[in-house]
C-alpha cells in the first residue's frame, strides 16, 4: 500500500550482460601513456552525442575489500584459463588485494570475478608508529595497503603493484609480480624493498642514507620505462624523517638495479635545514614518472630541502622540477625550482603536490614542453629541452620564474592535467575546469573554456576518450558523498553533457576517493571508490517500457506543496516514444520525448513561472511495470510514480469495476479556520480500468478527475482546486475489508488570499493545509421498492455552524425507501447513486440549512457537509 507521505517502491536494477570480448585498447599504465596525457584515441562507442542520461549509465558494480586510490588498469581480449576469452580490468585496494574483473559483464557463475588475491595484512590507520606529525594519520583511512597505481607489461603478461604490510612490529614494503592471466606470483617475486644511498643525510649512518619503509608511503604510480621498472616514494603525513625514493628494478627478476636509485635529499642534515630536513617526496597526486622518447624521466618533487643553487652542485632538490637521465645513474640533467621555493617549504605548499604531463610535440619554435603545478595553484609552462632561460634554475635575483610561462589558477593544483588535441586541461581544487589551447609554447590566456561546476578538494585528474582527434570527452570524478562521474565536452568544457547524479538512484557512485581516476576502454568508463568498482556504458536499448498508459502522481518525500507536486500521464508507443500529460496547480501541459537505453528518458520542460522544469524517469521492469523518477527545477526535487495501465474489458477485466460512493473526512475538531464537514462524491470504474470520480469537498469545492485504476488497485487521485490555488492528492488503496472498500490519507491544500468570484473559494480565506482521510464502499444500486439503507429507524445529525450545540432529527425509512419525518427537517436519498439531500430548520432562525452527502453500504451510514454563515459543517445519516 502506498501512504501518502511515503513514496518508497522498489526500482530493479538491471545486471546488463556486455559484448564478447574483441581487440581493442588496453590501459596499462597511470594517465594512458608514460607522457601522462590521460588519453584514449581509440574510442569508436562514446561520443557527445550518446553519453547522455538517456543513453548512458551505470551498468554494474563490483564490490571489492577496500577502498581504491590507484587508477583501475585494462586488457583486452585476454585468455583466462578455465573461463575464456575477455575484456579485463584490473583493481588494486588499500586491503592489499589485486582483482581481475570481466569488464563487460558481471553476470554468470562467478559474477564476473576472474581472479583474486590479497598480499598480505594491510596496515590501520590512524597508527601510532608512523604518520604523527600532524596528528594521527588520516589520509588514507582505515587502513593503507596498495595506494599506487599497479603497471602492466604486456608482453609478459605481468602486473607489478607496491603493498605495505604490518608484520608484528614492523613495516614492509614489496613488489609483487602477478601474472595478469590467473593472479599468481611469478617464481621470482615478491621481494622486499630495501634500499642505500651514499649520504649524510637525515635517517642515514656512517654515510650510508638507508630507505625506511615505515616512513615512506608509496604514493605515485608504478613506471615502466625502458626496460627498468621505477617505484617511488614519500612521506606519511609529512613525518620526519623521510625523503624523496627512486627505485629502478628489472622486471625480469625484481632485482634492484643500484644504477637507477634517486634519493631527493640525500645530504639534508638537521644541522644544515633544521627540523624538517630530507623530506622532498614523491607524491604528485598519484601521477608516475613521466619519460620522453629518449628514455630520460621527469618528475617534481614537493616540500624538502634544497640547496642546488646556480652553479652550487647542491644535491638536495626539494619542491623541483627534475629530469633525470636513467642511462647516467639518475643523474639530473635539468631542473626548476620557484623563486620562492623557501616559502613554499615553510608553509607546506608542495610544488610536487601535482603530476608532470609530457606535452605532445606541438609546432612551432619549442616543439618540447612539460606543464605541472602545485598547492599554491600556480601552473609551470617549461621547456624541456631547456628548463630555464640561461639555466637560471633558480632565480634568486628576483620575483620570478625563468620557465616559458606561469598561470595562476583559482586554486591549489593535485591533479595531473590532461592533453588532447592542442588542449590542455586542469580542475583545481575549489576552482572549475579550464581548458587552455597551447600556441608557440605557451598556454593561451584566458582559458579557451572553463565549466560551471565547482570542484570541491582536491579538484580532479581527467582522462580524455576520442576517434582520433574526433567526439573528444573529458571525463572527471567529483570526490564527494556519493562521488559523481562527469563527462565534458572536450572542445567546450562549459557543455556538461552528462552527470551520474542526473538518474537518480541508477548512476549513483559510492563515496569518492582523493586523486581517483576515470579509466576509459571499448565504449566503458571504469570508476574507483569507497569499496566498490562502478562501470559505466551505453545502455542496451532491450529495455523500452512497454507500450501503454501509464498514471501517477508526484510529490517530494518529505510532504506536498503547491506547484510542487501534481499528476503525470504517459501514453507509450512501442518505439518507446511517449505524449505525456502533467497537471500541476494551473497548468495543464503536454509533452512528447523518447524512452532510450534501459528504459530512461529526460526532458526539460517549462511550466508557468518557474524555471525550466527537469523530468527523469526510469521504467522498472516489475510486476506490474511502473515508471518512476524525479521532477525539479533545481530549488526543489519530487519523485515520480506511475501505474501502466493493463486492463482490458474482453481479455482483463478490472477486478474494481463497479460503482462506489466515497467520504473525505475533515478534522471535524471545531477549528473555525478549516473545514469542519466531510466531503463525498461517487466512483466509476469500467472492466476496462477507467476511474471517473466526481464530488464536492467539505468547503462546496467541486471535485472530479478522470484516470485509470491500476492493477494492484492504486487510484492516483489528483485534482486542482481555486483556480490553481489549491489541490487535493493522494494514492486511494482498493482493498476489500470489513469495513470498506478503498481508503487513504490525502493532502488538501488551499492558499491564502484567493480572490475568485465563487463562493467556496471565499469562505476559509486564511487558507488552510491538512490530511484528510477518504473511505469508501461498493454502492448497491436501488430497485424499486427495495431501500438502499439497511435500517427502518434512522437519525441525522448536523454539528458545527448554526448547529454549534448538535441538532439530532430522528426519521423512519418506508417499504419503499421513502423517509419519514416528524419535524420540518426533510431527506431525498438517490437510490441510483447513493447520495442524499435535505433541509433543516437553522435553530437561530430565519433560512433553513441545505445539506447533502452520500451513503456508505458497507460501513452503513452516510456523511456529507452544509454551509451556514461562511462556516462548514457536518452530517451524519445512520441508523438509531
Amino acid at each position: 500500500m502506498r501512504q501518502f507521505f511515503l513514496f518508497w517502491r522498489t526500482v530493479l536494477i538491471l545486471s546488463l550482460s556486455g559484448a564478447a570480448a574483441t581487440a581493442g585498447v588496453n590501459v596499462l599504465t597511470y594517465h594512458n601513456d608514460n607522457s601522462r596525457t590521460g588519453d584514449n584515441l581509440r574510442e569508436t562507442n562514446l561520443t557527445p552525442a550518446n553519453v547522455n542520461v538517456d543513453t548512458f549509465g551505470k551498468l554494474f558494480a563490483y564490490s571489492v575489500d577496500g577502498d581504491i586510490y590507484a587508477q583501475p588498469l585494462y586488457v583486452s581480449g585476454l585468455a583466462i584459463p578455465g573461463k575464456g576469452t575477455h575484456n579485463v580490468i584490473f583493481v588494486a585496494t588499500e586491503h592489499n588485494s589485486v582483482y581481475a574483473f570481466n569488464a563487460d559483464s558481471d553476470a554468470g557463475d562467478i559474477g564476473g570475478l576472474l581472479w583474486q588475491i590479497n598480499l598480505g595484512a594491510s596496515v590501520t590507520t590512524p597508527n601510532p608508529d608512523f604518520g604523527n606529525r600532524y596528528g594521527g594519520f588520516n589520509q588514507i583511512t582505515p587502513e593503507t595497503g596498495i595506494t599506487g597505481t599497479p603497471v602492466i607489461d604486456l608482453g609478459t603478461q605481468t602486473l607489478y603493484v607496491d603493498s605495505f604490510t604490518e608484520e608484528g612490529t614492523n613495516y614492509v614494503h614489496r613488489l609483487h609480480a602477478l601474472n595478469i592471466a590467473n593472479g599468481r606470483e611469478r617464481a621470482f617475486s615478491p621481494v622486499t624493498v630495501s634500499a642505500s644511498i651514499a649520504g649524510n643525510g637525515v635517517g642515514g649512518t656512517n654515510g650510508i642514507v638507508t630507505f625506511d619503509p615505515k616512513q615512506e608511503l608509496q604514493r605515485s604510480a608504478l613506471t615502466l620505462a625502458s626496460g627498468i621498472l621505477y617505484v617511488c616514494y614519500a612521506g606519511y603525513g609529512d613525518t620526519d624523517p623521510y625523503h624523496g625514493w627512486i627505485l629502478g628494478y628489472n622486471p625480469a627478476n625484481l632485482k634492484l638495479s643500484t644504477n637507477h636509485i634517486f634519493n631527493s635529499t640525500p645530504n639534508s642534515t638537521v644541522v644544515n635545514f633544521g627540523d624538517d630536513a630530507g623530506e622532498a617526496g614523491i607524491w604528485m597526486a598519484g601521477c608516475g614518472l613521466s619519460e620522453d622518447s629518449s628514455g630520460n624521466l621527469y618528475l617534481a618533487t614537493g616540500n624538502g630541502s634544497f640547496n642546488a643553487f646556480n652553479g652550487s652542485g647542491g644535491t638536495e632538490y626539494g619542491d623541483t622540477f627534475l629530469k633525470l637521465s636513467p642511462s647516467r645513474e639518475m643523474s639530473v640533467l635539468d631542473y626548476f625550482t620557484p623563486y620562492n621555493q623557501a616559502y613554499l617549504a615553510d608553509n607546506d605548499i608542495d610544488l610536487g603536490s601535482g603530476g608532470v604531463l609530457l606535452v605532445p610535440n606541438q609546432p612551432g619554435p619549442i616543439p618540447h614542453m612539460i606543464i605541472g603545478g602545485g598547492k599554491q595553484g600556480m601552473v609551470y609552462v617549461i621547456n624541456r629541452d631547456m628548463f630555464t632561460t640561461t639555466n637560471n634554475h633558480y632565480n634568486t635575483n628576483g620575483n620570478y620564474d625563468a620557465v616559458l610561462q606561469t598561470v595562476a589558477l583559482n586554486g591549489g593544483d593535485y591533479e595531473t592535467p590532461a592533453y588532447f588535441n592542442g588542449m590542455v586541461y586542469f580542475t583545481a581544487s575549489e576552482d572549475v575546469t579550464a581548458a587552455f589551447s597551447i600556441s608557440n609554447g605557451m598556454l593561451s590566456l584566458p582559458a579557451s573554456s572553463t565549466g560551471s561546476r565547482t570542484f570541491p578538494f582536491p579538484g580532479a585528474t581527467a582522462s580524455v576518450s576520442a576517434n582520433g582527434q574526433n567526439n573528444g570527452i573529458l571525463w572527471l570524478i567529483e570526490r564527494a558523498n556519493p562521488a559523481t562521474l562527469i563527462a565534458d565536452d572536450a572542445n567546450d568544457v562549459s557543455s556538461e553533457i552528462y552527470n551520474s547524479d542526473q538518474a537518480g538512484d541508477r548512476d549513483q557512485l559510492p563515496s569518492g576517493i582523493k586523486f581517483a581516476v576515470p579509466t576509459i576502454a571499448n565504449g566503458k568508463v571504469f570508476v574507483g571508490g569507497h569499496d566498490a568498482l562502478s562501470v559505466y556504458g551505453l545502455l542496451p536499448f532491450a529495455n523500452t517500457p512497454a507500450p501503454g498508459n501509464y498514471c501517477g502522481l508526484f510529490y517530494a518525500s518529505n510532504g506536498v506543496q503547491i506547484s510542487q507536486s501534481g499528476y503525470l500521464n504517459f501514453t507509450v508507443s512501442k518505439s518507446g516514444h511517449y505524449l505525456a500529460r502533467l497537471l500541476m496547480a494551473s497548468n495543464i501541459c503536454s509533452f512528447t520525448g523518447q524512452f532510450h537505453g534501459a528504459g530512461a528518458t529526460s526532458t526539460s520542460l517549462k511550466v508557468g513561472g518557474q524555471s525550466p522544469l527537469e523530468i527523469q524517469m526510469q521504467y522498472a521492469a516489475a510486476n506490474p511495470t511502473v515508471l518512476t523518477g524525479t521532477i525539479g527545477n533545481g530549488i526543489w526535487t519530487a519523485n515520480i510514480i506511475a501505474d501502466e495501465e493493463l486492463f482490458n474489458a474482453r481479455t482483463n477485466p478490472c477486478p474494481y469495476a463497479g460503482e462506489y460512493t466515497v467520504v473525505v473526512h475533515s478534522p471535524n475538531n471545531g477549528d473555525p479556520m478549516e473545514p469542519q464537514g466531510n466531503g463525498f462524491g461517487t466512483v466509476s470504474i469500467s472492466a476496462a480500468g477507467q476511474l471517473k470520480f466526481q464530488g464536492a469537498l467539505a468547503d462546496g469545492a467541486p471535485v472530479s478527475q478522470v484516470t485509470t485504476v491500476s492493477s494492484t488497485g492504486q487510484w492516483p487521485l489528483y485534482a486542482s482546486l481555486y483556480g490553481g490555488h489549491g489541490q487535493i492528492l493522494g494514492w486511494v488503496n482498493f482493498a476489500d475489508t470489513p469495513s470498506s472498500d478503498l481508503s487513504s490519507d490525502l493532502a488538501w491544500i488551499k492558499l491564502s488570499g484567493i480572490k475568485l468570484a465563487s463562493a467556496n473559494a471565499k469562505i476559509y480565506p486564511a487558507g488552510f493545509a491538512f490530511a484528510p482521510v477518504l473511505e469508501g464502499s461498493r454502492f448497491r444500486l436501488g430497485k424499486a421498492r427495495a431501500p438502499v439503507l439497511d435500517f427502518s429507524a434512522g437519525e441525522l445529525t448536523l454539528t458545527g455552524g448554526a448547529f454549534s450545540g448538535g441538532f439530532t432529527n430522528y426519521f423512519t425509512v418506508g417499504p419503499n425507501g421513502k423517509v419519514s419525518s416528524t419535524n420540518k427537517s426533510t431527506l431525498t436519498l438517490a437510490a441510483s447513486t447513493g447520495r442524499f439531500t435535505g433541509t433543516a430548520p437553522n435553530p437561530l432562525g430565519g433560512h433553513t440549512v441545505s445539506f447533502s452527502g452520500v451513503f456508505l453500504t458497507k460501513e452503513n451510514y452516510g456523511a456529507g457537509y452544509f454551509i451556514d454563515s461562511g462556516l462548514s459543517g457536518a452530517v451524519y445519516l445512520g441508523p438509531q
